[in-house]
């Protein structure tokens, strides 16, 4: 019973570690489609962000668990797009990891026009 209630603790930690992850890639992506919106933004910030955001100093998964997340911008029309794919393993074996694909868009600053 015991060897029960334990095994049970371990999964719901992992699956709050999973939370914590999948919203830390979220604001990543978000933050990084954001900085590359801006009117001198450019593709490459919008990656170097993401990376940044997560595994940086201070950022919100450094260590083994965010190793497998890969990020990517692109401009699409007149929006930045930041897509993070990647996956989480579980900490005990056995178990399928949990796949993940998540984006962000933000509308590109128009340049402003000169006021006469």
């Amino acid at each position: 019973m015991v060897l029960l209630a334990m095994a049970l603790l371990i999964l719901l930690t992992n699956v709050i570690a999973f939370q914590y992850g999948y919203g830390a890639v979220r604001t990543a992506v978000d933050e990084a489609s954001r900085l590359g919106a801006r009117l001198d933004g450019t593709i490459e910030q919008c990656e170097d962000h993401a990376e940044q955001v997560l595994r940086g100093r201070g950022g919100l998964l450094r260590g083994t668990m965010g190793d497998d997340i890969e990020f990517d911008c692109t401009v699409d029309g007149a929006a930045m797009v930041a897509t993070a794919t990647g996956q989480f393993e579980w900490w005990f074996g056995g178990a399928p990891s949990i796949n993940l694909s998540i984006e962000g868009r933000s509308v590109i600053e128009p340049p402003v026009e000169a006021v006469p």
